[in-house]
């Protein structure tokens, strides 16, 4: 197919011929021509008008020139694009004509036999009048647009660029996200360091602690030594002891006799340590969790016994025979001096703390200030933080600490006392900065090149871990470094533990240390090397001869939960509940003889304080695993 342009000339008027009147003179018209190959073809022609036009017939003869006012248009056709009008051509002999509005016509021809003339009708020439200028043919639809924006320019967008903008975008996010996820999934304690808040180690007190007061209730009521039968024994008069209380029954059984506990969705908790804060939360606890009444008489009963050998200043002491009270009454006293003082006294905070005794709740108020406001004194500041255990004489420095520390951690969560928690966040300061950090771990003194032994880890990310509880701060790294020193410590992957670096054989009392930390930690119940490990600490079962190892196995099973925290916790319960000293025992009612293959140093104290607080396991701290269905605001 060719196009071309044509320029057609109006012949000029013939000689006698007149224009009729308003009319306007012939012009020249321009005409784009498409022309078909095949004659046989219609051919199409864009007429562009430029002013009111008779047109010319063609005619085989002389026929006159009949003007046509209005365009031939075939429907079969699509129309063509508006042509912009060529300069009209005037002849010489006619004057300038008047200016027209510009029509766009299109005229097409109707297909005509080869060589034949195409007949047209004559039509009496008739003025035109003008007409208003015809819009052109609308282009060809565009693609959708929209504005945004339209008070900033008018800036328009393709939808469909648009459209391939936002997909590439998710996409890409979608990966990162899915990587990070992996990452996390792999390394599970990186949660707990994104949500822990990252502080500075510079928070040290400068004035001394001791010049402010506890803050309590305005008066404080005296204990009583028999205020425990009227508490929990009083439905069983224990004349020989818990043994002879019938300990098969059902916890349920035997605790609706004290009348209906709410249920544990009812209770609103707001930390970890908070179920042991009310008698209500407690009783459900016990009831739900695998207490019964006769374990929560033994606690109360060990209780009376730690009352009755506090001394005169405030503090306990592993050698309980230098009590004024008893007198070599008691059996089996501890020998650890020096920092036995201090160590002493936060064993027995901690049992009482754990029964939800405070300086301003319950009925041991008198003994737990009396016991804080000794530490504080016993307390030394130093430019690493407040050292809880000044005096030592053996290895017992860091030990002694991390159990005071989360003594102090504990108050501070139970009461927002702010000069317990003063004194709480300068004994983790202490921790902190006596980590080793190359290893991650601890050992017996502070800041030791000695790269740590896992007993005494096990006590450092306790007291970090309550002291997070407390809302203290203090560095992630700590928790990181600690998790180096477990990895270091671990054999069979990561399901028994060491006691240090140079051994090789697991012993149960580490492993269960280091898997109740890994939970602490962060590991869930999906871990396998937490499953193998709780399978192992099952098969060895509760040691008669054993409480350190008891007292931390009893934790991690009741985290754990199920069928093997069920099964241990019928043994452990009733095995201390069993073997409490009774009331034919004299002044030794509430305590325990010593099992322990290295409890010599702490004596009687020692037992009886991780006696009690292995029966308090039910309300202690809520199980990590099973808070689903509870109000916890932590």
């Amino acid at each position: 197919m060719s196009t071309q342009n044509v320029i057609s000339t109006v012949p000029p008027i013939a000689n006698g011929a007149t224009i009729p009147n308003g009319a306007s003179p012939p012009v020249a018209v321009a005409v784009p021509v498409v022309a078909q190959s095949v004659v046989a073809q219609p051919v199409v022609a864009a007429a562009v008008v430029a002013a009111p036009v008779a047109a010319v017939a063609v005619a085989p003869a002389a026929a006159p020139a009949v003007p046509v006012p209005q365009p031939v248009v075939a429907a079969a056709q699509p129309a063509p694009q508006p042509v912009a009008p060529a300069p009209a051509v005037v002849p010489a002999a006619v004057a300038a004509p008047a200016p027209a509005a510009v029509v766009t016509s299109p005229v097409v021809t109707a297909p005509a036999a080869a060589n034949q003339p195409v007949a047209t009708q004559a039509v009496a020439p008739q003025p035109v009048a003008p007409q208003p200028a015809a819009k052109p043919a609308a282009p060809r639809a565009a693609k959708p647009m929209i504005t945004l924006a339209p008070r900033l320019g008018r800036k328009t967008v393709d939808w469909k660029t648009l459209s391939t903008t936002i997909l590439a975008s998710a996409g890409f996010h979608a990966l990162a996200l899915l990587a990070c996820t992996f990452i996390v999934i792999q390394n599970p304690q990186l949660l707990e360091e994104i949500f822990t808040e990252v502080t500075e180690n510079k928070e040290i007190i400068d004035e001394p602690i001791v010049e402010q007061a506890l803050e309590q209730p305005n008066q404080i009521l005296d204990s009583k030594a028999d205020n425990v039968d009227q508490q929990n024994a009083t439905d069983m008069v224990f004349e020989k002891g818990p043994v002879d209380v019938n300990i098969s029954d059902a916890p349920v059984a035997q605790l609706k006799a004290e009348g209906n506990a709410p249920g544990l969705a009812d209770i609103k908790f707001d930390n970890a340590a908070s179920g042991r804060m009310s008698a209500a939360a407690k009783k459900a606890l016990v009831r739900t969790e695998g207490g019964n009444s006769a374990s929560e008489a033994a606690v109360a009963y060990g209780m009376r016994w730690l009352s009755k050998h506090q001394f005169p200043d405030g503090g306990w002491s592993f050698d309980h025979d230098a009590h004024a009270d008893c007198k070599g009454q008691c059996s089996q006293a501890g020998t650890l001096k020096g920092g036995g003082r201090t160590g002493a006294t936060g064993f027995a905070l901690l049992a009482f703390l754990g029964g939800g005794h405070t300086h301003q709740n319950g009925e041991y108020q008198k003994e737990v200030k009396n016991g804080v406001e000794y530490l504080l004194r016993a307390a030394k500041q130093t430019p690493q933080g407040l050292d809880l255990c000044p005096e030592v004489v053996s290895n017992e420095k860091m030990y002694v600490h991390g159990m005071c520390t989360i003594a102090l951690s504990e108050l501070a969560a139970l009461t927002k006392d702010n000069r317990v928690k003063a004194a709480a966040t300068g004994a983790v300061n202490f921790i902190v900065t006596g980590q080793n950090p190359k290893t991650g771990g601890w050992r017996y003194t502070h800041g030791t090149p000695d790269p740590g032994d896992t007993s005494v880890v096990g006590w450092q990310i306790m007291a970090l871990k309550s002291a997070k509880n407390a809302k203290l701060t203090f560095p992630a790294s700590s928790f990181k470094g600690a998790e180096q020193y477990l990895n270091a410590a671990q054999v069979e992957g990561g399901s028994k533990y060491v006691y240090d670096l140079n051994q090789k054989t697991p012993t149960p009392t580490m492993t269960a240390a280091a898997l109740l930390c890994r939970m602490y930690l962060g590991w869930d119940r999906k871990n396998k090397a937490l499953q193998e490990g709780v399978k192992y600490l099952a098969a060895t079962k509760p040691q008669p001869n054993n409480m350190y190892y008891n007292y931390y196995a009893t934790q991690v099973m009741h985290h754990w939960g199920g069928d093997e925290w069920t099964t241990w916790n019928s043994v452990m319960r009733d095995q201390l509940i069993r073997t409490q000293k009774t009331g034919k025992d004299g002044h030794m009612q509430g305590s325990w003889d010593l099992a322990d293959p290295h409890g010599a140093v702490g004596g009687r104290l020692y037992m009886t304080c991780l006696s009690i607080m292995t029966l308090e396991v039910y309300y202690r701290h809520l199980p990590i695993y099973r808070r689903e269905g509870l109000k916890v605001e932590f």
